[in-house]
């Protein structure tokens, strides 16, 4: 019964700290991720090599409030227009690119809710 109390005290310590400072429980690109009142930007590399002339991000998920915001770069240089999602989406974003190191950057403005991403270098084929 006491472990059931501290553990009880431990969720309920994470979720008012969530909710008063912000929270990102999950890590892209293969998990979703669980966004509470969260503001914050993230950066993740990804390289294109090889046979591979695109990056594709696959991005779904549902949003309470807030939005999340994507674009890619390529030596500090955006290679497109960041695109914002709020809501319920899911969308699929395909760049092209040519071989080198590339950088996504995730954007979360008091973001609460579910999103899951993932990308990946591959074969640009049009829509």
């Amino acid at each position: 019964m006491r472990t059931l109390l501290v553990l009880l005290a431990i969720v309920g310590g994470v979720y008012l700290y969530g909710i008063n400072y912000g929270l990102a429980l999950g890590l892209p690109p293969f998990t979703p991720v669980y966004y509470l009142n969260h503001s914050a930007e993230r950066i993740y590399g990804v390289r294109v090599a090889g046979g591979s002339d695109a990056v594709k991000i696959k991005v779904n998920g549902n949003l309470e409030k807030g939005r999340v915001t994507i674009w890619v770069t390529h030596k500090d240089k955006p290679i497109a227009k960041p695109t914002t999602f709020k809501g319920s989406f899911d969308k699929e974003l395909k760049y092209k690119v040519k071989p080198g190191s590339y950088t996504v950057h995730l954007k979360t403005q008091e973001a609460q809710g579910e999103v899951r991403y993932d990308w990946v270098s591959t074969k640009f084929k049009p829509f």
